[in-house]
């Protein structure tokens, strides 16, 4: 089987995908390492990049072994693709103000140049706000609400999403030992400490203190940093109804500039 822990950016796909991780070690499911052909960074839970999907597919034989990868597929000739009962889509949903909110924390552990909240809400925020809302709706649209996770649920119910999980891919059932064993070892401090050491390799693009990345993980963090005017704004974009000048400009930041520098 290809299983595909898909999210946009800070919606908790890399929780997913830990979270997808332990249940296969549970369950004592091998898996297989994906050919590098297929990935642009081997340090990289992406084991296969969009543009290499299809070709993965075709010449993989992931029927009869078994593969992961961490994704934010975006194509709609990858979300609307018809594929077969072995490749299992997963998705998460995160609120998006703070999913904005944990994206404004990433940008600045990367880049110094970041400033305040209100700049970068701005000139970025509202803009990730906009492709985090388009690329939900499409994953809905296309795959439908059956493996479609919420954060929030991840947070508030883990048991009943980790059975959820476990009933979609067609794995054992689960004793309370194994249950407590994988919330133990997905839980924020548990991956921080992996990334310290070195075990895990999330967020390989970030040259240093890597562990910082994966914040609080607070539902709700977004009150301490949205103005009035900025949540007024927000929940107009969830309309997807913006001016041409507006997606204009969403184009240039982050459509144009994944095709000019190869960003998958």
């Amino acid at each position: 089987m290809l299983i595909i822990c898909n999210g946009t950016f800070k919606s908790g796909s890399t929780w997913l995908h830990a979270i997808v991780l332990e249940l296969l070690r549970v369950n004592k499911i091998k898996l297989m390492d994906a050919p590098f052909d297929y990935t642009n960074n081997i340090n990289s839970p992406t084991t296969i990049i969009e543009s290499k999907l299809f070709k993965f597919l075709d010449n993989e034989d992931y029927i009869n072994n078994n593969y992961i990868t961490k994704s934010h597929y975006i194509l709609k000739k990858t979300i609307f693709r018809d594929y077969d009962f072995d490749t299992y889509f997963l998705f998460v949903e995160r609120d998006v103000r703070d999913a904005v909110v944990s994206h404004y924390y990433h940008l600045k552990k990367k880049y110094n140049f970041i400033g305040n909240f209100r700049l970068y809400y701005n000139f970025i925020g509202r803009f990730k706000a906009f492709e985090i809302l388009k690329f939900n709706r499409m994953y809905l649209d296309s795959f439908g609400e059956d493996n479609f996770f919420k954060y929030s649920d991840m947070k508030n119910n883990f048991e009943i999403v980790l059975l959820r999980i476990s009933s979609i891919l067609n794995l054992k059932e689960l004793s309370q030992n194994e249950i407590v064993s994988i919330k133990r070892n997905t839980s924020i401090a548990k991956m921080r400490n992996d990334l310290l050491s070195g075990k895990t390799k999330y967020y390989s693009t970030v040259s240093h203190d890597r562990e910082g990345v994966i914040r609080k993980g607070i539902i709700g963090d977004w009150v301490d940093h949205f103005s009035k005017s900025q949540q007024i704004d927000i929940k107009r974009l969830e309309s997807l109804d913006a001016s041409f000048v507006f997606k204009f400009t969403y184009s240039l930041l982050f459509t144009f500039r994944r095709w000019l520098f190869k960003i998958e």
